[in-house]
């Protein structure tokens, strides 16, 4: 005899219902859709423009103006036996972001990178602070040994001993002797600007650049 085939009642049939998130996957919705909107604002041209006019801001133009003394030939001559002191103490404050950018930060990077030590140094910093601010940037304070520290001195301790183990005090040290005799020669040749010089440019690159607006 043929069997008979029984459906379930009406009452045991139910349907997903997909038109809700599910439990606990609401936060990470959020987060991806804030992540997508920070990509498009990215991609706009009114963030080009922000970005553009944050460069020219009175430090960007006073940088602009710094580095183009320093590459001016015409600012160069040959100083007297008494002048070449003076010349290197006034240069050597006045050209230091250009010197920790042009001479410093790459010496810093060879000496880091020419030893494994000091790369595993680095990163064991980087993962420290990342850990403190990242994974635990609720905490305001970390336990070592049981007993609460405040972040900032449990990373800063923890660093300097990072630092001194892998020799990474010494090999930096070494770096910076080695950028300042490099870079003695240009700041005992380049002639010691005159005091306001920058200032009153970037003023005037300043004063220029509202009036260029308002014509446009």
């Amino acid at each position: 005899a043929p069997r008979e085939h029984r459906t379930a009642p009406s009452s045991l049939i139910y349907m997903a219902d997909f038109s809700q998130p599910l439990p606990g996957t609401a936060g990470a919705l959020d987060n991806n859709g804030s992540v997508k909107e920070t990509l498009k604002s990215v991609l706009t041209r009114e963030f080009w423009r922000n970005a553009a006019e944050s460069l020219s801001s009175e430090k960007a133009l006073r940088y602009r103006t710094l580095a183009k003394s320093a590459l001016n030939p015409l600012e160069f001559s040959k100083p007297a036996q008494a002048e070449v002191l003076p010349r290197v103490i006034s240069n050597g404050f006045k050209f230091l972001p250009i010197y920790t950018v042009a001479v410093g930060v790459p010496l810093a990077l060879y000496t880091l990178l020419s030893s494994w030590w000091l790369c595993i140094g680095a990163f064991a910093i980087c993962g420290t602070w990342g850990f403190a601010y990242g994974m635990r940037r609720e905490a305001a304070s970390l336990d070592i040994a049981g007993v609460p520290v405040p972040k900032p001195l449990a990373c800063g301790g923890a660093s300097l001993l990072l630092m001194l183990l892998t020799g990474m005090i010494s090999a930096f040290a070494y770096a910076a002797v080695l950028g300042a005799v490099v870079a003695l020669p240009h700041a005992a040749l380049h002639k010691v600007p005159e005091a306001g010089g920058f200032d009153e440019e970037s003023a005037a690159l300043n004063a220029a650049i509202p009036a260029a607006s308002i014509v446009a």
